[in-house]
C-alpha cells in the first residue's frame, strides 16, 4: 500500500550567520559621508557612494558594502563584492575579510543557496568559525546533499563531536541513499544532542527501510514533539504505523501531513488507504474456553 513520498529537506530555520564586525574609522571623512554615517542613513550613504568617483568609493569600500549591507541592497552587494576581490587579494592571495562574509550572507538573502553555501565554505577553509555551519545550512536549502556532505565532513575534521556536524553528515547520507552509513551518525548525533529534530526525522528514515517499524515510530516522535508540523515526520511516522496496523494513528499522520501539502497525490493515496484500513472492524480477540 505504501507509496514513497519524494523526500523533500525540511524547511529548516534560517541559520543564524555572524555579523561581520562595523568598520571603525579614522577622521577626515569626507563631510557628507560622515553626516550620512553620523545618522545612520545607509540608504542615502549607498547612493553617495554611486555618485563619487572610483578612487573615493575605493578609499571607503569598508564603509561602502556596509552601506550596502544595511540596506540590503543584495544584488548590488555582491556585485561589489565580487569586484572588489580579486583587486584586494591581487597581492595578498585568499583571506577572510568583510567582503567575503558580506558576500556569502548577500547570496542567501537572494536565494542562490548552492553559491552561498560554496562562499561560506571558501570563508570556513580561510579560519572563519562559523563558515562550514553555514555553509550546511545554505547546502540543504540548495537540497545539494552532496554539498551537505562535503561540508558536514569539512567541520567535522575542525570538531569532530559536534552533534550537529553529524546529524548533517547522517542527514546527507540518507538522502543519498547511503542509508547503512547514515543510521550510525545519525544515532550519534541524537545521543549527543537530543534536541535536533531533523535528525530523528532521518534517523526514522533509516529504521523505516530497515522495517524496524516500532524503533521508527519512536524516532518520529522525538522529531515531531520537536517540530510538531514536520511534513515529512508525519509521513514516515504514518507509514511505520501503518505497518504496525495502527490504521487509525497512521490514518491521522497522513491527514496531518496532507493539510500541509494539500495538492501532493501520494499523500492522498496513502491517506485514502489508511482510511479504508482504519474503518474496518477490529478482529475479535481469540477466547479460550473456561474450565470446569
Amino acid at each position: 500500500m505504501i507509496a514513497f513520498l519524494p523526500f523533500q529537506a525540511p524547511a529548516p530555520a534560517p541559520q543564524v550567520q555572524s555579523q561581520p564586525l562595523a568598520i571603525t574609522m579614522g577622521d577626515g571623512l569626507p563631510p557628507a559621508m560622515d553626516a550620512l554615517i553620523k545618522g545612520k542613513n545607509w540608504a542615502g550613504l549607498a547612493d553617495w557612494f554611486e555618485s563619487v568617483p572610483p578612487a573615493t568609493r575605493g578609499k571607503y569600500y569598508e564603509w561602502w558594502i556596509q552601506a550596502l549591507n544595511r540596506s540590503q541592497r543584495w544584488e548590488r552587494l555582491v556585485a561589489v563584492c565580487e569586484a572588489l576581490q580579486p583587486q584586494l587579494e591581487a597581492k595578498t592571495g585568499p583571506r577572510l575579510a568583510t567582503y567575503r562574509l558580506y558576500r556569502a550572507q548577500a547570496l542567501s538573502q537572494l536565494g542562490r543557496h548552492a553559491e552561498s553555501a560554496q562562499a561560506h565554505g571558501e570563508n570556513g577553509r580561510l579560519g572563519y568559525q562559523d563558515g562550514f555551519p553555514n555553509a550546511c545550512a545554505e547546502a540543504r536549502l540548495a537540497q545539494d546533499w552532496n554539498a551537505l556532505l562535503s561540508f558536514a565532513d569539512e567541520f567535522l575534521q575542525k570538531r569532530p563531536e559536534e552533534a550537529l556536524g553529524l546529524a548533517w553528515r547522517g542527514e546527507a547520507l540518507a538522502r543519498l541513499g547511503r542509508l547503512t552509513e547514515a543510521e550510525p551518525a545519525l544515532r550519534a548525533a541524537v545521543a549527543k544532542d537530543p534536541k535536533i529534530a531533523f535528525a530523528w526525522n532521518n534517523l526514522g528514515r533509516c529504521l523505516n527501510e530497515e522495517k524496524a517499524w516500532a524503533e521508527a515510530c519512536e524516532a518520529m516522535d522525538k522529531a515531531l514533539a520537536l517540530e510538531p508540523n514536520q511534513l515529512e515526520a508525519l509521513f514516515n511516522r504514518g507509514r511505520a504505523r501503518f505497518e504496525l496496523k495502527r490504521y487509525k494513528e497512521s490514518r491521522d499522520d497522513f491527514r496531518a501531513a496532507l493539510a500541509l501539502r494539500p495538492d501532493d497525490p501520494v499523500l492522498a493515496e496513502n491517506l485514502r488507504q489508511a482510511e479504508r484500513y482504519a474503518a474496518l472492524p477490529e478482529p475479535r480477540k481469540a477466547t479460550t474456553a473456561k474450565k470446569r
